[in-house]
């Protein structure tokens, strides 16, 4: 997933929710978050996370700044071995995913 470009000079909360499992036991995969600046490299993640808490929703709240002329985008990935993982609608008022 990737969020619209960002460019003001101040500090965006992100959140999001997800829930991820393995029906077999096994480690789901792992699921990463990324700010990219400037339309340069990605990087490492800020966030990530590969273990299966349960058949339960989890809250992840980012806490994402740059200084001005940056320009930034959230990338949220998950990697190929994930078995089932999904997304909640965005909190009213903070920056969707």
């Amino acid at each position: 997933l990737l969020l619209q470009t960002l460019s003001e000079n101040d500090t965006h909360c992100v959140q999001f929710s997800y829930f991820l499992y393995s029906r077999d036991g096994h480690s789901p995969g792992a699921l990463r978050a990324y700010v990219r600046v400037n339309g340069g490299p990605i990087g490492s993640p800020v966030w990530n996370t590969s273990v299966s808490h349960s058949k339960q929703w989890h809250q992840v709240e980012l806490a994402v700044s740059t200084f001005w002329p940056s320009e930034y985008q959230l990338h949220l990935t998950i990697c190929t071995t994930c078995r089932h993982v999904l997304f909640s609608e965005p909190s009213p008022g903070s920056v969707g995913v």
